[in-house]
Order: C-alpha cells, then sequence, then structure tokens
C-alpha cells in the first residue's frame, strides 16, 4: 500500500476555500462550484481532513472483531462498548464536528 502524509490532518480556511493540511504541508484544496455555497467546500475538506482517523479505526473494528468475536448458543456475540466510542469520534471527525 501506498504511504500518505502522517495524521493527524486539519482544515484551515483563507478567502473562501478550504486547504487540507498535515503539520504545515497542504496536502488538498477544495473550492465550491458555487461561490454562495461555501458548505459543500467546508464539508469536503472536513471529510479528506478525517481521512486518517477514519482509517484507523476501521483497522481497530477489523483487530476487535478479529479478538472479540464470542460464540453463544444464540450465535455470534461482539463486545463492542470501546468500539462504538471510536466510531462515533471518527463520524464526528469527519462531518467536521471535531478537530
Amino acid at each position: 500500500m501506498s504511504r500518505f502524509s502522517s495524521g493527524p490532518w486539519h482544515v484551515e480556511e483563507e478567502n473562501g476555500s478550504y486547504g487540507v493540511f498535515s503539520n504545515d504541508a497542504l496536502l488538498a484544496v477544495t473550492l465550491s462550484d458555487d461561490l454562495k455555497d461555501k458548505d459543500a467546500a467546508k464539508a469536503n475538506a472536513h471529510l479528506m481532513a478525517s481521512a486518517p482517523r477514519l482509517l484507523e479505526v476501521i483497522k481497530e473494528i477489523k483487530e476487535h472483531l478479529d479478538n472479540n468475536m464470542i460464540v453463544t448458543g444464540e450465535g455470534l456475540k461482539i463486545n463492542d462498548s470501546h468500539l462504538r466510542e471510536s466510531i462515533i469520534d471518527a463520524i464526528l471527525k469527519a462531518e467536521g464536528h471535531r478537530l
């Protein structure tokens, strides 16, 4: 797999466009097709900036499933309280609610 810039990534706004940065390096710039609608550009930047955290959570989910599957008389069950918190955190970051 290709290497990517280390996280965390963050979003900075300047003159109506949004940059996605890793440390001080600019990784991407999002622009809006409609100058009146900056929400899409901002949302896209936050989604991009959350990529390292989303990848981390996906790997955590895989490891968690590998290690926490419990076979019961009713079928497979998963102990998932920590996993749920990680998923919620990643979703909030992707939606721009957490930095």
